[in-house]
């Protein structure tokens, strides 16, 4: 992982943070599936964090990311081990 970020850092330190994952994307290096899951996690955590109910927050998310219930139901409770803490 040292490796990983001592390289990034040397090709890419300059690019901004949106950038820098485009040109991971680009290369292969980011998987896209997984990056929207953890978007709609964490979409989700913080709507029910702030006191909406769980199923209203991911019917929500489902309206935001133009994507169905189920695949926000997917997200929610297949790809449990994706997490950003």
């Amino acid at each position: 992982m040292k490796e990983l970020v001592s390289l990034l850092d040397r090709k890419y330190g300059q690019m901004a943070t949106e950038e820098l994952a485009g040109k991971l994307f680009k290369i292969g290096v980011l998987d896209h599936t997984l990056c929207k899951v953890l978007a709609i996690r964490e979409h989700v955590a913080a709507m029910v964090k702030n006191g909406e109910k769980k199923v209203d927050a991911m019917w929500r998310a489902a309206e935001h990311f133009s994507c169905s219930y189920e695949y926000v139901r997917k997200c929610m409770y297949y790809y449990v081990d994706v997490n950003i803490d």
